[in-house]
């Protein structure tokens, strides 16, 4: 499941990615995810899996340690809450940012 963000966003403006948020301070990994995906997409995490950690800078120059993790388990029905819409995408060469290409490709390396 990909988004499509919003025109208007200071970070990646209109760009097809992976459902992302910021990690607040004395926050943990897992907590963050699942905050995120609840305020993302309306959805209760309930198992995840790690899938690779990446350094990236954003369209604002922010640099970002990126902690990518498969949602294995989930509660809930999917609702576009941030982004200008949400789709399922199979082909990850439709995706904008070279990150969630390799995110991507280590999370299929992982499923073999």
């Amino acid at each position: 499941m990909v988004d499509h963000r919003k025109l208007d966003e200071t970070i990646d403006p209109d760009m097809i990615c992976l459902p992302a948020g910021h990690v607040k301070p004395n926050e943990r990994l897992n907590e963050a995810l699942k905050r995120e995906m609840m305020e993302e997409l309306g959805i209760q995490v309930n198992e995840m899996q790690f899938v690779c950690k990446n350094f990236y800078i954003a369209s604002n120059g922010e640099k970002q340690n990126a902690y990518c993790y498969h949602i294995v388990a989930y509660e809930g029905e999917l609702v576009c809450k941030e982004a200008k819409e949400i789709f399922w995408e199979d082909d990850i060469n439709n995706m904008s940012l070279d990150i969630d290409r390799k995110t991507l490709e280590k999370m299929r390396e992982l499923q073999k």
